[in-house]
C-alpha cells in the first residue's frame, strides 16, 4: 500500500497539470500561439539560457555558505556539480524533491573523502538543503512584496496582492521569533523537530552565513526577474522590469504548490493571470510560461550529463533510485 501511494500522488499531479494545460490551450487560437514561438528572437533566448545557468551557480554558492556552519567541507566544485545534478532530478524526476534527495545523498557519500575523518550525517546534509530552499523561498516572497509596495500602480488582483503581503509578513515574524523558537522546541521528538533544533544551534553564532545566503538569494532573484524581461523581448513582448519584480516572485511562489508536476499548468496559469494586467493575451502568456520551462529544462540537461559522468556507476544508480 505504501508503495502505491507515490504512484497515486504522481497520477493526481499529472491529472492536474494535464487538465490545466488542456483547459488553457482550449482557450487560445493555435495560429497566434504558433506565431508567437515562430517569430521568437533566439538570440534573446540564448541570453536567457546563459543568465539562468549563472544564477544556478550563485545558488550553489548560497548552498555552500549554508553548509559550512554544519561542518560540511565538501569543495565548492563538487557542491556545484551536485547542485546541477539536483536541478536535473528536480525537473525530470517525478515530484519536486528528487533533486533535494540527490544533493543529500551525494553530500553524505562524498563527504568522508574531504573532511579529514569527520563524517557528515544525513541530518546535516538534509538541513543544509532545507535551509537553502527556505531562504531562497523567503527572499523570493519578500521581493514580490517589495515589488507590490514599490509599484502599486499595477492593477494586480487584490487576492494575489493580499496573499503575498501576508506571506511576507509571516516570514518576517518567523525570522524574528527564531531565537525564541529554539528554547521552546523539545529535546526529543519528531525528526523534523530535531533538524530544526540542529539548524538553530548551528547557525546561532553563524549569522553571517545566513546574511550572505539572503544577499545571494536577493541577487539571484533580481537577476532572474531581469531574465523575465529578456524572455519578453525574445517573444516580442514589452514587460517592464518593475513588473517583472512582481510577476516572477508571485508566479514562482504559486507554482511551488505541490499539486502539479514541476509546476506545469500552475506556472502557465499564473503568467496568463498576471501578464493580462499589462495587456498581454492568453497565447503570449502560455508561450511565456512554456519558454521558461524550456530554458530550465535545457539548462538542467547539463546536470544530467554530469550525473552520467559520475565515477561510480553503482553510487550513481543508487542516487537515481532514491531521487525517483
Amino acid at each position: 500500500m505504501k508503495q502505491a501511494k507515490p504512484i497515486v500522488i504522481l497520477l493526481l499531479k499529472l491529472l492536474v497539470s494535464g487538465g490545466l494545460l488542456a483547459y488553457f490551450f482550449s482557450r487560445v487560437h493555435p495560429e497566434c500561439f504558433i506565431e508567437t514561438f515562430a517569430t521568437a528572437n533566439y538570440s534573446w533566448i540564448l541570453l536567457a539560457l546563459v543568465v539562468y545557468l549563472c544564477t544556478q551557480g550563485l545558488s550553489a554558492v548560497r548552498w555552500a555558505a549554508l553548509a559550512r556552519p554544519l561542518g560540511i567541507q565538501t569543495p565548492f566544485r563538487d557542491m556545484l556539480k551536485f547542485y546541477l545534478i539536483g536541478m536535473f532530478f528536480n525537473l525530470f524526476a517525478p515530484g519536486t524533491v528528487g533533486g533535494d534527495v540527490s544533493r543529500v545523498l551525494y553530500l553524505v557519500r562524498d563527504q568522508d573523502a574531504h573532511a579529514a575523518g569527520r563524517s557528515v550525517t544525513t541530518t546535516h546534509a538534509t538541513m543544509s538543503v532545507l535551509m537553502d530552499r527556505a531562504i531562497g523561498m523567503i527572499v523570493l516572497v519578500w521581493v514580490g512584496a517589495a515589488g507590490l509596495l514599490l509599484f502599486p500602480a499595477y492593477p494586480v488582483p487584490s487576492l494575489a496582492r493580499l496573499i503575498t503581503l501576508l506571506l511576507a509578513g509571516g516570514f518576517v515574524g518567523g525570522v524574528l521569533l527564531l531565537p525564541m523558537l529554539r528554547r521552546l522546541l523539545p529535546e526529543d521528538g519528531h525528526p523534523l523537530v530535531v533538524k530544526i533544533r540542529l539548524a538553530l544551534r548551528s547557525y546561532r553564532t553563524q549569522w553571517r552565513a545566513l546574511a550572505l545566503a539572503a544577499a545571494l538569494s536577493l541577487g539571484v532573484h533580481l537577476i532572474q526577474a531581469w531574465m523575465h524581461q529578456v524572455m519578453g523581448r525574445a517573444l516580442g513582448l514589452t514587460v517592464p522590469y518593475s513588473f517583472c519584480l512582481i510577476v516572477y516572485p508571485l508566479v514562482g511562489t504559486f507554482s511551488a504548490i505541490p499539486v502539479s508536476v514541476n509546476g506545469l499548468g500552475l506556472r502557465e496559469g499564473g503568467y496568463i493571470y498576471l501578464l493580462a494586467v499589462i495587456g498581454i493575451g492568453t497565447e503570449q502568456g502560455i508561450a511565456f510560461g512554456l519558454l521558461l520551462f524550456l530554458i530550465v529544462a535545457l539548462d538542467s540537461l547539463l546536470g544530467g550529463v554530469l550525473f552520467l559522468l559520475q565515477k561510480s556507476p553503482r553510487a550513481a544508480t543508487t542516487v537515481a533510485e532514491k531521487a525517483v
